[in-house]
């Protein structure tokens, strides 16, 4: 009978212990897994990946599982995500993008309830694009409200000033993630949504008066108006 010592796998990277919590899982063929059930056909222990990442839930998030807790998700909370990402970085996200901390939820909710990540773009695409955005309406004592003085001119807006996420997307789908004035890549917090016709002087905050802008150059515009509207 040959003695061996067991591994203690201190110096396995984290991706390891991540890529074979997604491997087990693909064998189970589930989106979740419990430590009982990993200790039964994982390569290493349980109690290995607890200790790594402080928490067996901790570590079931980092690898992109999804948990038991997220299972009815409604479609109205994953499209709110799928804004979130976009807007976050100025494009249409993929599948491995859908992940901690960019992502609340991973891929896995929205291919059990789409099929596939093309058809939960696809039915996003379709949310946003739809005409009753009511997060842009605004009640007639709101807009009573919402007046802006240019000189001895007042204007009574129909909208409110800032766009709405939906409306952000839409630009976003429009212009892509590049300034309209001098053309760079923006993303995050680089990303500012601009009134073509000034939100002073009475533009409205409506698809065909908005553009993507770099800080730069939002900023540069201040009340000017320039002739660069995309073409619709």
């Amino acid at each position: 009978m040959e003695f061996k010592l067991n591994d203690f796998h201190y110096n396995i990277p984290d991706q390891d212990f991540l890529d074979d919590l997604k491997t087990v899982c693909s064998k189970l063929g589930r989106n979740n897994i419990t430590m009982r059930e990993y200790d039964e056909i994982g390569k290493y222990t349980s109690g290995t990946i607890h200790r790594r990442f402080g928490t067996w839930h901790k570590a079931l998030i980092a690898a992109g599982i999804e948990l038991t807790v997220n299972k009815n998700i409604s479609e109205k909370e994953l499209f709110e995500n799928i804004e979130h990402v976009w807007i976050t970085l100025g494009r249409q996200p993929t599948d491995r993008e859908m992940r901690q901390p960019l992502s609340k939820y991973s891929k896995n909710p929205y291919l059990n309830k789409f099929g596939t990540w093309r058809k939960a773009l696809e039915t996003f695409i379709e949310f946003i694009n739809s005409e009753n955005d009511k997060s842009q309406e605004v009640l007639q004592v709101e807009i009573a409200n919402e007046i802006t003085k240019e000189s001895e001119i007042v204007f009574k807006h129909k909208t409110k000033r800032l766009p709405s996420e939906r409306l952000k997307v839409q630009v976003l789908m429009r212009d892509g993630n590049k300034c309209r004035l001098c053309g760079i890549t923006v993303t995050g917090e680089n990303i500012h949504f601009d009134h073509i016709h000034p939100w002073s002087r009475g533009g409205e905050t409506i698809l065909e008066n908005l553009q993507v802008l770099c800080e730069k150059h939002n900023l540069a515009k201040g009340n000017l108006e320039y002739d660069n509207k995309p073409n619709l």
